[in-house]
């Protein structure tokens, strides 16, 4: 299922507020181990969908998570945050979370609010969108 995780990472991880059934989208999330283990923590009734930009990322998360991916708890797709969409029959999220993505932590502030608006309309109203840079992790406004 990977390798242990940082312990930078595993703090991250720590802070997200998951329980059992909670449908996570993880952006920019390649190579996968926050994703491994947050599905681990989500359980069997949970989701975890990892997006990212990289063709070379996502195939690294394919190869990493395969026995999660074949049970049905995380899937991957290769989409930048600005062009996200769920598909017709996918149901919103409860959280997102992204470590080190330029367009959420004001790298790329011209993608930043297309990146908003579209995780906006992926999460339940009541959705949380979480990124790096507090203490381990600050909640931003989508």
């Amino acid at each position: 299922m990977g390798a242990r995780l940082s312990d930078r990472l595993a703090a991250i991880v720590d802070a997200l507020p998951l329980e059992p059934g909670l449908r996570v989208l993880e952006i920019g999330g390649a190579p996968g181990a926050a994703a491994v283990e947050v599905a681990r923590r989500v359980g069997e009734t949970g989701h975890v969908l990892v997006i990212d930009r990289s063709p070379a990322g996502t195939a690294q998360v394919r190869r990493r998570a395969t026995d999660l991916i074949d049970s049905g708890l995380l899937s991957v797709r290769c989409v930048a945050i600005e062009d996200f969409v769920l598909g017709p029959d996918e149901e919103p999220y409860d959280l997102a979370f992204a470590i080190r993505v330029g367009c959420l932590d004001g790298r790329h502030p011209r993608l930043g609010a297309a990146a908003r608006r579209r995780i906006r309309d992926a999460l339940h109203p009541y959705g949380r969108l979480l990124i790096d840079g507090g203490d381990p992790l600050q909640e931003i406004a989508v």
